[in-house]
């Protein structure tokens, strides 16, 4: 029986390295609203900051080009990745399961530790519950892992369906009569004035009493493992490593997600500048039903364009640019936080709720401009980022080496 060791460079591909690199800079743009706190600011707020026009239409595009679509394409790809693992596995004849639990459960405790430290918007805690999920469907049948996918996009939809009918209208309170500060301005102020140890509560509240409330009404984990299904298939059938033999197929696919998802996607974008979902009015279930099948297809038409496009040679060397950011996503993730922490964050420069969408997207590429050429260097002297070099000793139990052998186009990034 042959020990798993961390995947070699010759046995990387490329393709999904630069889809993940080009991943990371969607959800930089997307959780930047978060990470500023600007979306706990009340619409009057909003209206008053110099930049508000600039800021409606830079918030419109964010709706309508990346909302979604991008932690979507990291599903897809961890679908992927799951199935070369256990491919990996049973070549090498060991047990897949046992070492995917571990990975999984490293994977939430650093999602943790994420969400409570830095970003209560983490993602990895997200995945890895999900993925005890996804091994059910290891050994289902391509019928059986597309039908799958297209019921849990349907859920979110007949979940809301639900919720809308079961409802009941409480009437609005009475204005108040003080000016004491509401709930969202308290904890802008703590972000802004409070202490590490205050902050870290106030995370770990929102994790609580926040985040994981929304994503379960926003059926944020059924359209995870509907994306997480997508990237099984399309590895058992090494679409992304025969683009070529699939050029009709991938075609199609891009086709079609720009039919469906550019016009569902304007939808989205209009219907996200009201408060009709979270208010459970009977013009909110627009929202969940153009989301169900307008964001996962122009995700796949951002991952069908790039495929396409890296067969030409031209292409592939400027797209190229993004692979060393996927080699490194988790790092580059984890890093994503720390530095808006440092921007937003009160013990840093303070700017929580200070700055509007259309300056908070000049410093999402700034940031990822930065960790572009943080990248790119680091890899010419290291195998690993230091985040996955951590994941990999605590996966397999002993420390992979760090430093590089070789050059550094000839190494490539899907996470092992």
């Amino acid at each position: 029986m042959t020990p798993i060791q961390p995947t070699a460079g010759s046995e990387r591909h490329r393709l999904l390295d630069v889809l993940r690199g080009f991943a990371l800079l969607g959800v930089l743009l997307a959780n930047m609203a978060s990470h500023s706190a600007y979306f706990m600011l009340s619409r009057s707020a909003q209206e008053a900051f110099p930049t508000a026009t600039a800021d409606h239409y830079s918030s419109w595009l964010e709706h309508f080009l990346i909302e979604g679509k991008f932690y979507s394409l990291f599903s897809m790809l961890f679908g992927i990745g799951f199935a070369l693992q256990m491919e990996r596995a049973g070549a090498a004849g060991t047990k897949f399961l046992p070492r995917f639990f571990r990975r999984i459960l490293i994977m939430f405790i650093l999602g943790l530790l994420h969400a409570v430290l830095l970003f209560v918007g983490d993602i990895l805690t997200v995945y890895a519950i999900t993925a005890l999920f996804l091994v059910l469907f290891r050994k289902a049948s391509d019928k059986t892992l597309i039908r799958s996918a297209v019921i849990l996009m349907i859920l979110p939809v007949i979940q809301y369906l639900i919720l809308w009918a079961t409802h009941v209208p409480t009437p609005p309170p009475p204005p108040a009569a003080s000016s004491e500060p509401g709930f969202l301005d308290t904890i802008i102020n703590i972000y802004r004035n409070g202490s590490f140890v205050e902050i870290i509560q106030i995370n770990l509240g929102g994790l609580i009493m926040g985040r994981y409330p929304d994503l379960i009404f926003t059926g944020r984990f059924f359209r995870v493992l509907a994306m997480f299904l997508i990237g099984l298939y399309i590895a058992r059938h090494m679409i992304y490593a025969r683009v070529k033999e699939y050029r009709v197929l991938i075609k199609k696919t891009m086709f079609w997600g720009a039919v469906i998802g550019i016009p569902c996607n304007v939808i989205l974008a209009v219907m996200m500048t009201t408060d009709a979902y979270y208010d459970l009015s009977g013009m909110g279930v627009i929202e969940p039903l153009v989301y169900s099948f307008g964001v996962p297809a122009l995700c796949l038409f951002y991952a069908s364009a790039i495929a396409l496009l890296f067969e030409n040679d031209a292409w592939k060397k400027r797209l190229m640019i993004f692979a060393p950011v996927g080699q490194m996503a988790l790092t580059n993730y984890i890093m994503q936080s720390v530095i808006c922490v440092f921007i937003f964050a009160g013990y840093g420069l303070g700017l929580v709720a200070k700055v509007g969408p259309a300056q908070l997207s000049a410093i999402a590429l700034a940031i990822y401009v930065a960790q572009l050429i943080f990248s790119h260097i680091w890899l010419r002297y290291f195998r690993f980022g230091p985040m996955e070099w951590l994941w990999r000793t605590l996966t397999y139990g002993r420390a992979p080496k760090m430093k590089t052998d070789m050059p550094a186009p000839e190494r490539g990034g899907l996470m092992s």
